[in-house]
């Protein structure tokens, strides 16, 4: 497994894709903040934590969603997945690597920005108080919680333009599904989608307030986890 897991981080940190969605997400997140500062003096210079919260808060944007998208098809587009399979790994293993692979990939891009922030950053202070651990830790088992959901749709598609289409659109339309449920049959279901649970805690952010979002957010990895290994099952590699 662990040889599998290699391969697949040598495909990431050997591809271009990975370079281009870093050079994006940094322009796009901490460069952008910084210029807008810089250049707008009527902002008020931001400290390092609000930068980073700010920016993990919106757990994936839709740079990291085609880095997933794309890594995740990477093995199908090129047509090596049949070999990969021939050497004796199932399908589950596949699997696994590619969530493995995409989380250090990910969180090696978020790494690169808490450095680059805490560079442009920290000379406005760290804005740190007594609720930031707090918020880092919704934020991260968030994106933990996102890229394994999107790690599963794109694996179980296999084309690089359908995963891509569905992981912009499925949690846009799942959450218009919930809310037009939850406003004509007067339900409050809404709330524990994906996209939701921390609401509450982001309003008020303490240890009893965080307890849910990471329970439903661990609940989401284990039920995207084994869908994707049920989906795969009973599914022709190409």
């Amino acid at each position: 497994m662990h040889k599998l897991v290699k391969l697949q981080l040598r495909n990431i940190f050997h591809s271009r894709f990975f370079y281009v969605c870093l050079a994006l997400v940094l322009l796009l997140s901490p460069i952008g903040q910084f210029l807008l500062e810089m250049f707008n003096k009527s902002t008020k210079p931001s400290p390092v934590f609000t930068i980073l919260i700010t920016y993990f808060n919106s757990e994936l944007d839709l740079i990291s969603k085609i880095f997933i998208a794309l890594l995740c098809c990477m093995d199908f587009s090129e047509g090596t997945t049949k070999n990969i399979i021939a050497r004796g790994y199932t399908r589950t293993q596949l699997l696994f690597s590619k969530y493995i692979a995409t989380l250090i990939g990910l969180f090696t891009i978020y790494l690169a920005v808490i450095i680059l922030s805490f560079a442009l950053f920290i000379k406005n202070g760290l804005g740190y108080d007594n609720t930031t651990i707090l918020l880092l830790v919704d934020s991260f088992i968030a994106i933990i919680s996102y890229t394994i959901m999107y790690a599963t749709i794109s694996f179980v598609l296999e084309k690089n333009a359908s995963a891509i289409i569905a992981c912009i659109f499925i949690p846009a339309i799942a959450s218009l599904v919930l809310t037009l449920l939850d406003n004509n049959m007067h339900l409050d279901i809404g709330k524990y989608w994906i996209e939701n649970v921390s609401d509450a805690f982001r309003k008020d952010p303490t240890l009893s307030n965080l307890i849910v979002p990471v329970l439903l957010y661990i609940g989401y990895i284990v039920a995207f986890i084994y869908g994707g290994i049920g989906l795969l099952k009973n599914k022709e590699i190409k």
